[in-house]
């Protein structure tokens, strides 16, 4: 699992905290005011929007504004985020970050992480919100970077959408306000196929051959083992993506990056969609038993070509 940084790397020339606005000017050269009240946000050919603004204006200042709010649930301090961003170039429009064609990125809400004015801004919104955000020039001691614009979509860190009625022959997943699952594993021998149940339904974008997935998941022991690395008690947590240190993790579907029971499991779910899978060894990890995943598959990319 890769940990969470306090800034993707990607983002690390746009972070809001620590942007130095550029040196006052009083002579008649320097470029009128801009105003983020001016920047328009409008579609595109691609899955990012555009942004429509008046290029070399100065802004002075970190700006921010509300779009609109989403209908989930409130932001909190210190909660993990999963944001898509699409941020330009206020001199000349070039693209600098675009994650609406590609994988969103998570971060924590903290002013250290996402900067001063964005953590007050995502404080009052709700998951599904959208915010546009103008930052000023910074200066490093060699590098100077243009004023940006970045639009923000508050993307939902676990599964949303319609319950789906239980399997009762399968293990039992109740889940925490969080989103964070746990499992109740029944008594007897586990099932020799893989086993797929959708537990919460998803409207979102359909998994396929070749589609990249943002997804939080836990895997339990479905019996007591041992192995090279140690012993585990049955419904032991194997390894989970949810403690709030660690990002979500991403993953391609039929490039053998997974094992096989996650390969097929994942198979035409959809993005929103909770997914429990009782993965026996032949369809896992042959030295740990049968195990136990419930996946909730924050997002789903298909590129071009995808089959």
């Amino acid at each position: 699992m890769r940990r969470l940084v306090v800034l993707a790397l990607a983002l690390a020339s746009l972070t809001l905290a620590g942007c130095t606005a550029a040196p006052t000017d009083a002579s008649p050269s320097v470029s009128p005011s801009g105003d983020i009240s001016t920047i328009t946000i409008g579609g595109s050919d691609t899955l990012a929007p555009s942004l429509e603004f008046t290029p070399g204006l100065t802004y002075a200042q970190e700006q921010s504004k509300v779009v609109w709010d989403g209908d989930g649930e409130y932001l909190q301090d210190g909660q993990p985020l999963l944001l898509d961003i699409y941020g330009a170039s206020l001199d000349d429009g070039t693209t600098l970050i675009n994650t609406y064609d590609g994988l969103p990125r998570s971060f924590l809400l903290a002013p250290e992480v996402v900067g001063e004015e964005l953590y007050k801004t995502l404080l009052d919104v709700r998951v599904g919100a959208r915010v546009l955000v103008v930052a000023p020039p910074s200066f490093g001691s060699d590098t100077e970077e243009p004023p940006i614009a970045m639009v923000i979509d508050v993307l939902p860190d676990h599964a949303v959408g319609t319950d789906v009625a239980p399997n009762p022959d399968l293990p039992t997943v109740t889940r925490a306000r969080s989103g964070e699952p746990s499992v109740e594993i029944p008594q007897g021998d586990p099932p020799t196929d893989l086993q797929v149940a959708t537990l919460i339904q998803g409207s979102g974008a359909q998994v396929k051959d070749g589609s990249y997935l943002t997804v939080q998941y836990t895997a339990w022991y479905w019996a007591k083992g041992k192995d090279k690395d140690g012993a585990w008690k049955k419904g032991d947590v194997m390894e989970s993506s949810w403690p709030v240190d660690t990002a979500p993790f991403e993953l391609q579907i039929g490039s053998g990056q997974v094992i096989r029971g996650l390969d097929e499991g994942l198979l035409d779910q959809t993005a929103g969609s909770q997914v429990m899978l009782v993965v026996p060894p032949s369809y896992g990890y042959a030295d740990k038993g049968t195990l136990v995943f419930v996946v909730d598959i924050l997002d789903v990319w298909n590129p071009e070509g995808s089959s």
